[in-house]
């Protein structure tokens, strides 16, 4: 793994949006992590990313039509 994914991995498990879902990893406990569970968070940060993307844009269609 480069030091550029290891990075960007590493602010994806420590990343928070405002009001919204996500981890609530401190970066302390990320580095405390071992590397196949770090790996597998950030796995499956982005499956859950692209599930919710999916559901987002499934109910845009969705609630095009209604009014």
């Amino acid at each position: 793994m480069s030091m550029e994914a290891w990075r960007e991995g590493l602010f994806q498990l420590c990343w928070q949006q405002h009001g919204g879902s996500g981890l609530a990893v401190t970066v302390d406990d990320a580095l405390d992590l071992p590397t196949t569970d770090r790996d597998w968070l950030i796995e499956r940060i982005g499956s859950q990313r692209a599930r919710e993307a999916k559901e987002l844009e499934k109910a845009a269609r969705n609630g095009r039509g209604r009014k």
